[in-house]
C-alpha cells in the first residue's frame, strides 16, 4: 500500500480528513511532519493521548514518508480564589456499605475506599433516619425538625440560607443532580428556588416511572431504567439508560462547562443507589451471584464504580487537587439483602445506632490544605450531618450564617481544638424519640408501641454496637435525657415568626414562609379576639382567610371551609384551627 499524505494507509479510507481532538485539559498545539505540500493536513487523536500521538497503529504519513505527529501541551489549571466543592450522597448506604470501614471483604467500593485513605474518614457520623431529613440537615446547617422535616416536609422556607445560597454569594456556580426529596408541591421548594442556578433530576423517586394522567406526574414504584427526569431547562421525559449511569454522565458534563471558567463552583451530586428496588445495570449484574445479595452488591458496586468515574474526570481536567470531595449517606442501609449496617444494631426507619451511623468521608486537597490530620487520618469523635455546612465554609474561609444548629468541627478536625461537644436529639414521625448524650456514652431511644412508650437507653462505651440496652434502666440518667429530650422538641417545633403591629391594632406575620402555610400535614393556628370585633381576623394572601361574622367564626383554604360558634359573651375569645392535610398528586406509596 503506497504512503498517502495524512491519510490513513492501514483502512483505506483516503477521503476522509482528519481532525485533531484534543482530551480535556489539553490544547492542539499543531503537527509535525506535514510540510508546505500538505498544509491543511488532519487527523482525529484518541482521548488517550497525552502529549503527542505517533501514526503507529494507524500509521500515517506527512511529507516524503515521515512520521505525523499531533503535537498537544496540557493546559495551566484554572487557579481559583476558592476551592470547587463535590458533595455526593449516597441513598441508603449503611456503615458496612463503605468496605473500609469495616474491612468488608463481601462489598466492593474501592474508589470511595481511596477517597478515604486520601482524606479524613469519621467513623462516627450521625445522619438521620430517613432520607429527607437528613437532606434538609445537610443543605441549612439546622435540624430538620425545625425546617419542618418529621420525616417529610413541604420545603425549605425561603428565609433559610442554604448551603448553596450562601456559596453563590462568595460567586460560586452552583448546580444539583440528581434525586432532591426536599418538596415538590410547591415550586418555591424546588432546587432553582434553594440556591442552585442549575437542577437535573428528579424531586423524588415516586415521579421516576413519569406516570401521567391527566398531565401531571402521579407519585408510583421508583425504578432505575430508563427514568423520568427534568431540569430546570429540561421539560420532564424518560431518559435511556440506568439512572446512576446517566446522572454520572450529566455531572461528567457539567464539569467540563463549569470548569473551563474561573469560578468556583459547587455541584451537588445526590445519587439514588442503593435505595430500593434493588436493579443495578446489567453489566454489574454479571459479575454478582443472581441472589438478593449479589444484586445488592452489583448496585453498590455500579455506585462506586460511577463515583470513581467523577473524581476521574475531576483528574483528567486537573481540577482535582482544587476541589473538596465529601462523600456522605443520608441513613443506615435497610439490611433487607446484606449486613448494612454491621457492627452496629438497628437499620433505616430507626433512631439507633444502626439506623443513624453513616459513612461520611471528606477530601481536602493537599495542594491547598497541606496539613497532615487531613489527609489519610480517621475522626472517631461524635459529628452530625448538620455539622458539614459549617465545618465546609470555615474550611475555605467563609463565615456561615449564625445560629445554626450545626458545629464548625474544621478546627478539631486538623487537631488544634477539642472537639465540640453536645448533645444530638432526633424525631421521627410522632412515634419515635432519640439521643445522644454530650459525650457520646448514653443512647437514648423511645418509641410508642402497643399503647404505650417504652424508652430504652444503651451505654456506648461498655457496648459499641448499641444492641443490649441497660436494664433496670438508671432512672436518673434517663429522667435527665427524657427532660432534655422534652426541651429540644419544643425547640425545634416552634415555628419562628416575627410579628410587626400596626396602629389599628392588627399587623403582620412573618417568617418561615413553609412551615406556618397551611396545606401540607399538620397545621395548627390560634389567636384571641376581643369580643367587638368583627369581619376578617387573619388571612395569608391566595391561600386562607379566617372571619367573623356575628358569633361564627369562618376558616377558608380554597374549596375548604371549617365554621365554629362563639357561644360565650365574654370580653376576649380565643381561637384555634387546626387540621391535617393530605396534600399529593395520585398514589404515594409511602414516605421514605
Amino acid at each position: 500500500m503506497e504512503n498517502q499524505p495524512c491519510k490513513n494507509s492501514l483502512d483505506g479510507d483516503y477521503d476522509v480528513t482528519y481532525h485533531a481532538v484534543p482530551r480535556p485539559g489539553w490544547s492542539f498545539v499543531g503537527w509535525e511532519g506535514c510540510g508546505v505540500q500538505f498544509p491543511d493536513c488532519s487527523f482525529s487523536v484518541p482521548g488517550s493521548s497525552v502529549s503527542e500521538f505517533w501514526g503507529n497503529v494507524k500509521n500515517f504519513y506527512g511529507n516524503e514518508g515521515s512520521p505525523l505527529i499531533a503535537v498537544f501541551e496540557a493546559n495551566e489549571p484554572v487557579k481559583r480564589l476558592k476551592p470547587n466543592i463535590l458533595l455526593i450522597v449516597a441513598d441508603d448506604l449503611g456503615y458496612n456499605d463503605l468496605a473500609i470501614n469495616s474491612n468488608n471483604a463481601q462489598i466492593d467500593t474501592p474508589s470511595m475506599d481511596q477517597i478515604a485513605r486520601e482524606g479524613v474518614r469519621f467513623t462516627r457520623h450521625y445522619a438521620h433516619g430517613v432520607c429527607s431529613p437528613a437532606r434538609a440537615a445537610l443543605l441549612t446547617g439546622f435540624y430538620a425538625e425545625r425546617m419542618g422535616y418529621s420525616p417529610n416536609g413541604r420545603g425549605i422556607s425561603p428565609e433559610v440560607v442554604t448551603l448553596p445560597e450562601r456559596l453563590k454569594e462568595e460567586g460560586y456556580i452552583t448546580w444539583h443532580i440528581g434525586k432532591w426529596h426536599l418538596g415538590d408541591l410547591d415550586r418555591t421548594a424546588w432546587p432553582d428556588h434553594q440556591g442552585f442556578d442549575h437542577w437535573f433530576g428528579f424531586l423524588n423517586q415516586w415521579r421516576l416511572p413519569g406516570k401521567i394522567v391527566d398531565g401531571e406526574v402521579i407519585h408510583t414504584f421508583p425504578r432505575y431504567n430508563d427514568p423520568w427526569l427534568e431540569g430546570d431547562s429540561e421539560i420532564g421525559r424518560h431518559v435511556p439508560g440506568h439512572l446512576e449511569n446517566i446522572l454520572t454522565d450529566k455531572a461528567i458534563e457539567v464539569l467540563d462547562t463549569v470548569n473551563k471558567g474561573q469560578a468556583p463552583w459547587f455541584i451537588n451530586l445526590w445519587y439514588f443507589a442503593p435505595h430500593a428496588p434493588v436493579q443495578p445495570a446489567s453489566e454489574f449484574a454479571a459479575l454478582y451471584p443472581d441472589t438478593a445479595a449479589g444484586r445488592y452488591r452489583a448496585l453498590v458496586n455500579q455506585l462506586d464504580t460511577n463515583i470513581g468515574r467523577v473524581v476521574a474526570h475531576l483528574d483528567s481536567l486537573g481540577a482535582l487537587e482544587d476541589t473538596i470531595v465529601i462523600v456522605v449517606s443520608d441513613n443506615g442501609g435497610t439490611e433487607a439483602h446484606v449486613d448494612s449496617n454491621t457492627p452496629y444494631t438497628g437499620t433505616k426507619t430507626t433512631l439507633t445506632e444502626g439506623g443513624l451511623r453513616t459513612p461520611l468521608i471528606i477530601r481536602w486537597p493537599a495542594e491547598r490544605w497541606p496539613d497532615d490530620a487531613l489527609h489519610g487520618t480517621v475522626f472517631e469523635d461524635t459529628i452530625s450531618i448538620q455539622d458539614i455546612y459549617p465545618t465546609l465554609l470555615a474550611s475555605i474561609g467563609v463565615a456561615p450564617p449564625t445560629k445554626q444548629d450545626g458545629e464548625n468541627y474544621f478546627e478539631s478536625i486538623k487537631q488544634l481544638k477539642a472537639v465540640p461537644q453536645k448533645p444530638l436529639f432526633w424525631g421521627l414521625r410522632d412515634d419515635k424519640k432519640g439521643g445522644l448524650s454530650a459525650d457520646g456514652r448514653l443512647r437514648y431511644f423511645d418509641w410508642f408501641f402497643w399503647g404505650a412508650w417504652r424508652p430504652t437507653l444503651y451505654d456506648l462505651d461498655a457496648d459499641y454496637t448499641g444492641t443490649q440496652y441497660l436494664t433496670p434502666l438508671p432512672v436518673a440518667e434517663l429522667t435527665q435525657m427524657e427532660a432534655s429530650y422534652s426541651t429540644w422538641y419544643i425547640d425545634v417545633h416552634s415555628v419562628k415568626t416575627k410579628y410587626v403591629q400596626d396602629e389599628n391594632g392588627g399587623g403582620v406575620l412573618t417568617g418561615m414562609s413553609l412551615q406556618r402555610t397551611p396545606g401540607f400535614l399538620s397545621y395548627t393556628f390560634g389567636m384571641s379576639i376581643p369580643e367587638a370585633l368583627d369581619g376578617q381576623l387573619a388571612a395569608q394572601a391566595g391561600i386562607w382567610t379566617l372571619s367573623r361574622t356575628k358569633n361564627t367564626i369562618t376558616a377558608t383554604y380554597g374549596s375548604l371551609v371549617l365554621t365554629g360558634e362563639i357561644k360565650n359573651s365574654n370580653s376576649c375569645h380565643s381561637i384555634v384551627v387546626s387540621g391535617h392535610f393530605n396534600r399529593r398528586v395520585g398514589g404515594n406509596p409511602g414516605p421514605y
